[in-house]
C-alpha cells in the first residue's frame, strides 16, 4: 500500500501530522472505510427486476423550473450561485467564475430532460473548473473540450490522476490535483479551495476501476472588505456521494458552512444505489450533520439515471424540511436563478 498527496498543496492543519495521502494499492484508490467493490450482478439485477414505481414514473412529467433572466451573466462585481441542473453550479466569488461538474448536454441514450436557457458552447468567462470525480454525468469530454476552447481557464482543481483522463481535452489549461483535506493554489484570488472525501469511486471502462479519485470541493469566500466583523461565506459541493461520516467529520473541520449542495436523486433500486448515491433522508441527515445554515438539493430532474419518479426526490426533501421547521433554508430547485446566501 502506498499513500498518494500533491506535495506542493498544504493538508488541512487539524490532519497535517497525521494524514499521509489516499491509499492506493495496485493503480486502485482504496477505501477507508466501509469498502465496496462494483460488480455487475447489481447492474445485471437491475435491469432484469420490473421498476415497482414504473406506472408513476410514466405519469410524472416533472422537471425544475428554469428562470430565463440571463441578465446576471452581464455582472461581474456581485456574488452569486447558479444551479445548472444536476450537479454543474455557476458561481461568481470576488469577480472570478467557478463551474462544478459541466456535464451540460445529452449522454449517449440519456437525454436532459432540462437545460438552463444557453448551450454549453455559449458559456463565456469562465476562470475555473471544479472536478469532483470521472463518471460521464459530471466530467464529459466534449463539454470540456468546448469550454476550455471558449474560456480562459486559469486551471482545473481536480482529484488526483484524472488529468491521465482529460489532459488530452484541455490543451494547455492547467490542471491542478489534490488528494482529500489539501487546499488546493489560488493564492491572490481571495477565494480558498479545498478537496474533501466522499463516499463514492470512479469508472469509464471495464477496467479503470478507482484509478482516479473522487471527492468534493469545500469553499471559503474572503468577506468584503467593507464588511464590519463578517467571515468568510463558506460553500460545501459534496459532488455524489452515498451517505458517509464525512460528512460529520467535516463540519466539525468546517464550522458554519453557509449552504451545502448535495445530491438527492439516483437512489432506487437500493440494491444498485446505495453505495453511490444518499436518497432524500440521508441527504437531509448530512445537511444536519454538515452543520450547514442552508441545504441546495442537486442531482435530481435533469437525467433519468433510476427507478424513482422524477419529482419524488425533491417532494421527499421539501417535506422533511417542512417537518424540521427549516423550509425557509431550502433553495428552491429552479435552473438558472442566481441566489447568494442572506447575512445573518
Amino acid at each position: 500500500m502506498e499513500y498518494l498527496l500533491n506535495p506542493d498543496l498544504p493538508v488541512h492543519p487539524a490532519l497535517a501530522d497525521t494524514w499521509r495521502g489516499n491509499p492506493i494499492r495496485d493503480g486502485q484508490f482504496q477505501y477507508l472505510r466501509d469498502p465496496f467493490q462494483i460488480s455487475y450482478g447489481p447492474i445485471l439485477r437491475m435491469l432484469l427486476t420490473p421498476n415497482p414505481q414504473r406506472a408513476a414514473k410514466r405519469a410524472d412529467p416533472w422537471v425544475p423550473p428554469v428562470d430565463r433572466d440571463l441578465s446576471y451573466l452581464d455582472d461581474r462585481t456581485d456574488n452569486w450561485i447558479v444551479w445548472l441542473g444536476h450537479a454543474s453550479y455557476l458561481m461568481q466569488l470576488n469577480g472570478l467564475r467557478f463551474l462544478t461538474d459541466p456535464q451540460l448536454r445529452d449522454m449517449p441514450l440519456i437525454p436532459r430532460r432540462v437545460s438552463p436557457p444557453f448551450g454549453y458552447d455559449e458559456l463565456r468567462g469562465v476562470d475555473y473548473l471544479l472536478l469532483s470525480h470521472d463518471h460521464r454525468d459530471h466530467v464529459d469530454e466534449k463539454c470540456l473540450r468546448t469550454i476550455c476552447a471558449n474560456n480562459d481557464i486559469k486551471k482545473i482543481l481536480a482529484p488526483l490522476r484524472l488529468s491521465e483522463l482529460i489532459g488530452d481535452w484541455v490543451g494547455s489549461t492547467p490542471i491542478e490535483e489534490a488528494a482529500w483535506y489539501q487546499r488546493y493554489d489560488l493564492a491572490g484570488t481571495g477565494v480558498t479551495v479545498h478537496f474533501l472525501p466522499a463516499r463514492h469511486w470512479c469508472r469509464r471502462g471495464l477496467t479503470d476501476f478507482n484509478r482516479h479519485l473522487w471527492g468534493s470541493f469545500l469553499l471559503e469566500v474572503d468577506a468584503d472588505a467593507g464588511a464590519a466583523d463578517a467571515g468568510p461565506t463558506t460553500i460545501y459541493f459534496g459532488g455524489d456521494s452515498a451517505q458517509t461520516p464525512y460528512w460529520r467529520e467535516i463540519g466539525e473541520l468546517f464550522p458554519n458552512i453557509d449552504v451545502a449542495m448535495l445530491g438527492i436523486g439516483a437512489y432506487l433500486p437500493e440494491f444498485m444505489m446505495r453505495e453511490n448515491h444518499a436518497n432524500p433522508a440521508e441527504a437531509f441527515q448530512g445537511y444536519r450533520d454538515l452543520g450547514a445554515r442552508y441545504w441546495w438539493p442537486m442531482h435530481h430532474g435533469t437525467y433519468d439515471l433510476s427507478n424513482e419518479p422524477p419529482s419524488e426526490p425533491i417532494l421527499w426533501a421539501t417535506r422533511l424540511m417542512d417537518e424540521a421547521g427549516l423550509s425557509e433554508r431550502m433553495v428552491p430547485a429552479v435552473v438558472n436563478r442566481p441566489w447568494w446566501p442572506p447575512v445573518g
